[in-house]
């Protein structure tokens, strides 16, 4: 017969291996971190701005822990040997180096300089110029977002307006240079879920028209005239457009200016815990569907007959995506459920062999 702390420790070890290939089964191999959001709180000016751009920066990072993404925040205090700006290139050529197919959020906090032909963003030490940030982002594919919520933005979307970019601006151009609220505005959208076609989650374009839709808000009730209207672009026309177009309650003034919005829909943030969490296979997919989604929308926008028929198979598509995240998510939590009920078994295991084991250890003599 095998004796008991033999015993102990044979099923001690059967069950640690068979919780290391389970634990290992269930999680994917430890990668190292991309970063999924720069955050520039730009210099304060006065000190009553400082603290509103603190209270921003506070509920953009409110955002991102909410949302588990990877934060990299620079400013607003000064280091010694490297300037805010040289922070900002090497944290963008790092991030952008990356093959990532989800996007970079630049986000930008502070203010604004417009001289009427550089668009600059204002930093403790050089500023940012948008020409400087146009040239850092030429040779890189991976999608970014980028938010600038100061003052006299609107020549950011000309400067940067390119494929595979989205831009949103606080103003519609460099002439609107008083103070600009848009960028808390925006992570508010983020925050408190302004999510219109109840996905769980809140794309750019949701939070931007919600976050348009406050700052104007925030004017009227103080009885002040708007001194910034907010600018999103996504399909690389420089141009830009205005919340109104974008939810169709204006008309261009050019019949011919593409309206933006569509590529800002498929890049989405969701801060609700109990929210479906796709993989980068099923989120390509989803793009995918949302997209021909879109186009017969479109197409057979004058036909609600034609639309139901070819927006049903679509429909359906999406329906069995999410459902197959939805059942993968709850293997992973009913694998995780039964590695703890395991590793407690364990741990109770070992401590009844630490009881026998002392049991069984004959009594010494005592010395006199």
């Amino acid at each position: 017969m095998i004796p008991r702390n033999i015993q102990n420790l044979i099923w001690t070890a059967s069950l640690s291996f068979f919780i290391g290939h389970l634990v290992c089964d269930a999680q994917e191999p430890a990668q190292t971190k991309t970063v999924d959001m720069i955050l520039v709180q730009g210099a304060d000016g006065a000190a009553e701005y400082g603290e509103q751009f603190t209270q921003w920066s506070s509920q953009w990072t409110a955002v991102c822990q909410a949302a588990g993404l990877e934060l990299k925040s620079i400013g607003p205090e000064t280091n010694a040997n490297r300037t805010a700006l040289a922070q900002l290139q090497q944290a963008i050529s790092e991030a952008l180096s990356s093959t990532e197919s989800k996007p970079l959020w630049l986000v930008l906090i502070g203010h604004g300089i417009w001289d009427g032909k550089s668009a600059d963003f204002n930093l403790v030490g050089p500023d940012l110029h948008a020409r400087t940030l146009k040239q850092w982002l030429a040779k890189h594919r991976r999608p970014i977002i980028i938010v600038n919520g100061s003052a006299s933005s609107g020549p950011f979307v000309n400067r940067l307006s390119g494929p595979n970019r989205v831009i949103v601006t606080a103003t519609q151009s460099g002439t609107e240079y008083n103070f600009a609220r848009f960028a808390g505005f925006m992570a508010q959208a983020f925050l408190d879920g302004a999510d219109i076609d109840h996905d769980d989650a809140v794309s750019v374009r949701e939070a931007f028209l919600a976050a348009s839709a406050l700052t104007q808000q925030s004017y009227e009730e103080q009885g002040r005239l708007p001194t910034e209207h907010s600018l999103l672009d996504d399909n690389g026309d420089q141009r830009g457009s205005r919340a109104e177009l974008i939810q169709g309650t204006a008309t261009s003034k050019n019949p011919k200016q593409a309206i933006d919005g569509q590529f800002a829909a498929r890049f989405a943030i969701s801060t609700n815990p109990n929210a479906i969490k796709l993989n980068a296979e099923q989120v390509f997919k989803r793009d995918e569907l949302e997209t021909q989604l879109m186009d017969v929308q479109k197409l057979y926008a004058e036909d609600p007959d034609k639309l139901k028929h070819a927006a049903l198979p679509i429909l359906l598509q999406l329906s069995e995506l999410y459902q197959q995240a939805k059942d993968q998510a709850t293997s992973n939590v009913e694998t995780e459920e039964q590695g703890s009920v395991i590793e407690q078994a364990a741990t109770e295991k070992d401590a009844i062999a630490k009881e026998n084991s002392a049991a069984e250890e004959p009594p010494q003599a005592s010395s006199k």
